[in-house]
């Protein structure tokens, strides 16, 4: 026998696995038999080239046994087994990677709400000791001659010695504390099998229950025999018609560590270009055991060939915007012994992630259509990522977005697409002139022909990337939108900017930011575009001079607008422009940005403008023009809510004014 010790802050882990990862005790059995399954599996995909691993001993199973005179609860498997050498790395990586290390990732578990550690360090084992005093793990691997015993108390120190065992195993035996007595009772611990583990594809074996009286137990003791506690067909192989809703229900929460209610199902068994079976869930409710902020981590579909678990997490089989599915999916038509490698430039995986993605995406429209509320939660929660979607997605990024909702100026809820098209304002706009039909009352010969106009009804989609719905209330660019009581959708976060630069239409409707420089609500007169047109030119010079005194690296051009609300100066995007809120973007980001020059609208309804206008028609070198057109710039950057560069200019000229303004 041989001892060894553990580092001096161990005794801190078991605290901070309880409160980070492990709230639940209960999981502390789903874990040890996962961990027993996954053996198993490893012993038979073994056998699969090497027929003599097995032996006679093929008929795998999980037995569970409770021994009430020692008090503790035996859990037994026959899969690979672990040599000595696995059973110290493996059952106490912390002795080997460092104590301090691991309580440091814990404690940002706890702190961050990350609760990503689970698989990780062999966290599964650590449980154990939330409910036992004393864990003695007992393995003989077909690797190695001699079958070993490890045994620790978790306080100092943990110890291996040789054991007789001569058969491939593993046996766990948790001397339960007396705060958990209630697990060496046999109900409680096939509740327990029934409510995390009833799915798992090896049969869980216990002990038939004696039904015979207390007295009569005495009197004869009687050593019952084994049976089967768990279903081992898997759900996804059985007949639709045949499964009920709780079942669909106690299957996701085994695999998704949710104990909500999954929002949909999806059972599929696709029988056409590739063969597949397949179960996948999405969450309603925010999942406190993901953190899908960071695609990267292990929070993907099973995948099953042949009855054999290939991959815990097959990421390619769903794309990564799809990273809050979960499922199994199970198909022949990959050899068994297919590498991780190979599976990523599969062909057939491809094809079944085309399938699979393409189902999700019409089971998020239409449960969007008909389950809204529950949705809405969704929504919620995974409304980012879903997002996402409409980027990476070329063939389905008009379903996806479809599938999406958005807050808007005029709602206070989420509304849809096609909900935001119900009630746009239609325009009727010329799409075409065919010179070549006759006018209906034609010219004499020798004058030619007149155009036929052809008009169609169009609807546009208006939208404002703002930092905050603040920030997009207070654009000047919203006043023309409330008065013609039009909808405006209010996108606030990173991502938007990116969608709105590769999605630009849907469903025939164009999607176009409130601050693009090409917008109409409405057709003018032509004797309000003389009148503007006048205006142009009687304001060209001091436009020349405000262009000049800002710097024509910055405004492309200066015009007026009357539709700026209270604003005395705007700024607009060009045509084909970078929108303010992807370049501020895209400069957080260490992304080199071209320069990009901006249209100065002045707003001809506040008569500042004429002021400045008198001013300059007066005196064109004035100080006080000079002034204002500086400050009228520094309010428009204002509102767009940048950064101003020469703040110091700034305070001094609203110093300046102020002083003027109280005398």
């Amino acid at each position: 026998m041989s001892k060894h010790n553990f580092e001096a802050e161990t005794g801190r882990i078991l605290e901070l696995l309880t409160h980070s990862i492990y709230s639940n005790k209960e999981i502390f059995l789903r874990e040890l038999i996962s961990n027993s399954s996954d053996a198993i599996d490893k012993a038979r995909l073994k056998s699969l080239t090497d027929t003599t691993f097995l032996w006679d001993d093929n008929e795998f199973k999980i037995t569970i046994e409770i021994d009430d005179k020692n008090k503790a609860l035996v859990i037994t498997d026959n899969g690979i087994g672990m040599t000595k050498e696995e059973l110290v790395s493996h059952l106490w990586t912390i002795a080997k990677s460092g104590t301090k290390e691991f309580i440091e990732k814990l404690q940002k578990a706890k702190e961050d709400s990350a609760h990503n550690l689970i698989g990780q360090f062999w966290v599964w084992f650590y449980s154990s000791f939330m409910v036992a005093d004393k864990v003695e793990v007992e393995s003989k691997s077909a690797l190695d001659p001699k079958a070993h015993k490890w045994i620790s108390d978790w306080k100092s120190d943990y110890e291996i010695s040789e054991s007789d065992k001569q058969t491939r195993w593993t046996k766990i035996t948790l001397f339960i504390n007396e705060a958990n007595n209630e697990l060496l009772k046999e109900w409680k611990i096939k509740e327990l099998v029934k409510k995390y583990s009833n799915y798992v594809w090896v049969p869980i074996m216990m002990r038939a229950y004696d039904s015979r009286a207390e007295e009569e137990k005495q009197k004869e003791p009687k050593l019952m025999d084994f049976e089967q506690i768990n279903e081992t067909k898997p759900i996804w192989k059985k007949d639709k018609k045949d499964i009920k809703t709780e079942e669909y229900k106690e299957f996701y929460q085994s695999i998704s560590f949710d104990w909500n209610e999954p929002l949909f199902t999806i059972h599929n068994n696709a029988e056409w270009v590739v063969s597949y079976k397949s179960i996948l869930f999405s969450p309603k409710e925010l999942n406190m055991y993901q953190n899908l902020s960071d695609p990267n981590l292990d929070f993907w579909p099973k995948l099953y060939v042949q009855n054999v678990l290939i991959l815990e997490n097959a990421k390619d089989l769903l794309p990564i915007w799809l990273r809050f599915i979960s499922g199994v999916v199970e198909t022949s038509d990959l050899p068994l012994n297919i590498s991780r490698e190979m599976l990523q430039s599969n062909n057939t995986l491809e094809k079944i992630k085309k399938g699979l993605t393409k189902k999700v995406v019409n089971e998020l429209v239409k449960t969007q259509k008909e389950k809204r509320e529950d949705y809405v939660k969704f929504w919620s929660n995974y409304w980012k990522i879903v997002k996402e979607g409409i980027h990476y997605e070329f063939d389905l990024k008009e379903q996806i977005a479809e599938a999406s909702l958005f807050k808007t100026i005029n709602n206070s809820t989420f509304i849809s697409l096609d909900e935001y098209l119900e009630k746009a304002p239609i325009k009727k706009v010329e799409v075409e002139k065919d010179w070549n039909i006759p006018h209906p009352n034609p010219l004499p010969e020798g004058e030619g022909t007149e155009p036929k106009k052809t008009f169609k009804e169009v609807k546009t989609i208006y939208y404002i990337i703002a930092k905050s719905e603040n920030e997009a209330i207070a654009s000047p660019y919203m006043a023309q939108f409330r008065e013609k009581n039009i909808d405006v959708l209010v996108l606030t976060d990173a991502i938007d900017s990116f969608i709105v630069q590769s999605f630009n239409e849907y469903k025939w409707a164009k999607l176009v930011s409130i601050t693009a420089s090409d917008i109409e609500l409405e057709e003018k007169t032509e004797e309000e575009k003389e009148k503007e047109e006048t205006k142009k030119q009687d304001f060209k010079s001091l436009f020349d001079l405000i262009k000049s005194t800002i710097w024509d690296e910055k405004i492309e051009e200066v015009v007026l607008n009357d539709k700026l609300w209270t604003a005395l100066w705007a700024l607009k995007t060009p045509k084909n422009g970078i929108d303010p809120q992807l370049e501020k973007m895209m400069k957080a980001m260490w992304q080199t940005v071209p320069k990009q020059k901006r249209i100065l609208e002045l707003n001809s309804k506040n008569p500042l403008v004429d002021m400045m206008k008198n001013q300059f028609d007066s005196d064109i070198k004035s100080q006080k023009l000079n002034d204002t057109i500086k400050y009228a710039y520094y309010q428009a950057i204002l509102l767009e809510w940048w950064e101003i560069e020469n703040i110091s200019e700034f305070v001094e000229l609203t110093n300046k004014f102020a002083s003027s303004y109280l005398k």
